[in-house]
């Protein structure tokens, strides 16, 4: 690959994480909101919050593919691994992140989104 798709395949990575986040955010308020509002239990919480990750990296990916245009897959894929590098870094901040079969699983599911997204996103037409 050129120098120049690099650069544009990474830029988009780049938004498409940002954008992934900030969705994966705003699920996990609404998802904080219900856990206030209602009795849910305690295991229900950490498949959550990975479904709600994945539900940002899709669309984190998706959003990268589209800005890019082509690459989908390279798209997906650079955007799901800054967007769990953004998440185990958080959780580091916050004194819970390790690097184990936890985080590998979390891994898999972000990257493995992110490349879906990247796939449709690229693929995606419009229907009138």
């Amino acid at each position: 690959m050129s120098g120049k798709i690099i650069k544009k395949i990474a830029s988009a990575a780049g938004i498409g994480a940002g954008i992934g986040i900030l969705i994966s955010s705003l699920i996990i308020t609404m998802m904080a909101a219900v856990l206030a509002a209602a009795d849910i239990p305690a295991l229900v919480i950490s498949p959550s919050v990975v479904a709600a990750l994945a539900a940002g990296a899709f669309c984190g990916g998706f959003a990268s593919a589209k800005i890019c245009g082509e690459k989908g897959f390279a798209c997906g894929a650079f955007s799901g691994t800054i967007f769990f590098i953004v998440v185990w870094i958080s959780g580091g901040i916050a004194g819970t992140a390790g690097f184990g079969t936890g985080a590998l699983i979390k891994a898999a599911m972000i990257i493995f989104a992110a490349l879906s997204g990247g796939i449709i996103g690229v693929n995606y037409i419009k229907r009138k």
